[in-house]
């Protein structure tokens, strides 16, 4: 597969007890996972590239989150969406483990981290932003210094 292939843009989505990750806790979190995501699938951290990475932080009561059928609130769930073919083998074990040792230090344990990953791969037909199919080339080709995109 070639490199250029290798280059597209995540979308991630957490879902985790809301009293798991104070506030600064889910923003280091997002911010340190976009940064990762970004290198393991060999995008330019420029703004503009990175603004297109969206993250969804979902937060649930804490008797509403279950291991077993014990109410626990230090599990963590992460689906992360790619472009089909965007991540090798390797690209995806990199993520997994970085992403999981990102969740871990803001739970505070190293050990066995209670976090699920799951990585969907979209064709790049069935992908869309702003109304148009995804334009990976753009993305490719876009300058380390783009701006970022506003939306306030």
């Amino acid at each position: 597969m070639s490199e250029e292939k290798k280059k597209t843009m995540p979308m991630i989505i957490i879902h985790a007890a809301e009293a798991a990750l104070d506030v600064k806790a889910r923003q280091s979190i997002v911010g340190e996972l976009s940064d990762f995501a970004l290198e393991c699938e060999a995008l330019p951290k420029s703004p503009f590239v990175k603004s297109t990475v969206w993250t969804y932080y979902n937060l649930y009561d804490k008797d509403t989150v279950f291991m077993g059928e014990e109410a626990t609130m230090n599990v963590v769930s992460v689906q992360i969406f790619v472009i089909e073919g965007g991540l090798d083998s390797n690209a995806k074990t990199s993520l997994v483990k970085g992403t999981t040792q990102i969740i871990g230090r803001q739970l505070s344990t190293s050990n066995f981290i209670p976090v699920y990953i799951i990585i969907h791969e979209v064709s790049e037909e069935n992908w869309g932003i702003f109304g148009q199919k995804a334009d990976l080339a753009a993305f490719r080709a876009s300058s380390i210094d783009a701006t970022a995109l506003q939306f306030k």
